[in-house]
């Protein structure tokens, strides 16, 4: 018995060892990181030639989001909107290529609650009710890779025009 407790004790001693050397899977994750800034820098480009042709007035937002604001003389802006606010609005979604991805649309949305599309959500809370805006919104900032599993595809830029009712 006294023989098995000193090996056990023995292979204590050992200190272990670490290899640090890279792994195949360390240096996919660098070039997957490369290329989504590639992505994003592109997107960028592509969103500042699309406001530069149309020449809105536009703010920049939160992460590349841009909120073209137009008025509607027939409606008066009413208070503005803040987080946890429910809004009422009347929306129409298309790529930067103006290809309609959906129609005029209703809906009721909770501010700061709209996990898939943080940029439109974001771009809400700068606006007032009764305002008519345009909001561009990169896709890291809508439904990124994956899409809406429907109409939306994968990395696509959402341009929003939307009416948010008083």
């Amino acid at each position: 018995m006294f023989v098995p407790l000193l090996l056990l004790a023995a292979g204590c001693r050992e200190v272990p060892t670490y290899d640090v050397t890279p792994t195949a899977k360390e240096g996919m994750q660098e070039k997957m990181i490369g290329a989504n800034r590639l992505i994003s820098k592109s997107e960028a480009q592509q969103i500042d030639a699309y406001l530069e042709r149309r020449g809105w007035d536009k703010t920049r937002i939160a992460n590349g989001v841009w909120v073209a604001e137009y008025m509607n003389s027939e409606v008066p802006l009413g208070a503005a909107i803040d987080y946890e606010d429910t809004v009422a609005l009347r929306y129409r979604v298309e790529t930067l290529g103006g290809e309609e991805i959906y129609a005029w649309s209703e809906d009721t949305v909770v501010c700061g609650r709209m996990k898939p599309t943080r940029g439109l959500d974001a771009a809400l809370r700068t606006l007032h009710a009764g305002a008519t805006a345009r909001v561009i919104v990169p896709s890291e900032m809508a439904y990124g890779v994956v899409g809406d599993g429907d109409r939306i595809g994968s990395r696509t830029v959402l341009v929003y025009e939307v009416v948010i009712e008083n």
